[in-house]
C-alpha cells in the first residue's frame, strides 16, 4: 500500500534546484517560505531525502498523520520538514 508524502524544503533551495529538476511523478509547490514535494509513495520520498542530505547540510524533522482508511487498511500520511542550513 502506497502512503502519500511531503518534503517541505525551508532555506536556500537553489543550490538544490538541479536535483529537483530530475525528480518525476511529483507535484512541487513553490512558497514564501521555500519549496513543498509531494510524493505519491513514502518510499519515493525516503530516497530523495537521501540524496538531499548528500547535497547539503540539512536538518530533518518528521511527523505522520492518520489520512483514513482505503481498502480497509490505514493509510498515512508522512510529512519531513527539511531546514537547509546556511554555509558562510
Amino acid at each position: 500500500m502506497k502512503h502519500p508524502a511531503l518534503i517541505q524544503l525551508r532555506g536556500n533551495v537553489k543550490k538544490l534546484e538541479r536535483f529537483i529538476e530530475k525528480l518525476e511523478g511529483v507535484e512541487i509547490v513553490e512558497n514564501k517560505y521555500g519549496m513543498d514535494i509531494y510524493f505519491e509513495d513514502v518510499n519515493d520520498a525516503r530516497q530523495a531525502l537521501s540524496k538531499i542530505k548528500k547535497l547539503a547540510k540539512v536538518k530533518i524533522k518528521s511527523s505522520t498523520k492518520y489520512a483514513g482508511l482505503r481498502r480497509g487498511r490505514v493509510r498515512w500520511f508522512f510529512t519531513y520538514s527539511v531546514r537547509l542550513e546556511n554555509e558562510d
